[in-house]
């Protein structure tokens, strides 16, 4: 059981990790930028409220203001939904170690 909570970890950074392949490859791959660029914006959209105040500096060097963009679109989310995640899961644990009683020797 604990490598498919590992597994499940590893889920929403899985998914970062096509959509930046994607968004980076779209033109090559002859696909709509705006379709993958959607289903990037989509993967963020529940964290925009605490990613969208401001606080990103703005960069004049092109690389570096598209790998902000990435971080803030696509990396961030991945790790905020990735500590969801883990939170449920402990708590998960914690409600159902409630009524057992504690191991002896550990």
């Amino acid at each position: 059981m604990a490598w498919f909570r590992c597994v499940l970890l590893t889920v929403p950074f899985a998914i970062a990790a096509v959509l930046n392949v994607l968004m980076l490859n779209a033109d090559r791959l002859h696909l709509h930028r705006e379709h993958i660029a959607g289903y990037g914006f989509l993967f963020g959209a529940p964290w925009a409220w605490l990613l969208d105040r401001g606080w990103v500096p703005d960069y004049h060097h092109h690389t570096m203001q598209l790998l902000f963009g990435y971080a803030i679109i696509l990396w961030i989310p991945a790790l905020l939904y990735s500590g969801c995640l883990w939170l449920l899961l402990r708590g998960l644990a914690q409600l159902t170690n409630v009524g057992r009683p504690a191991r002896k020797g550990t």
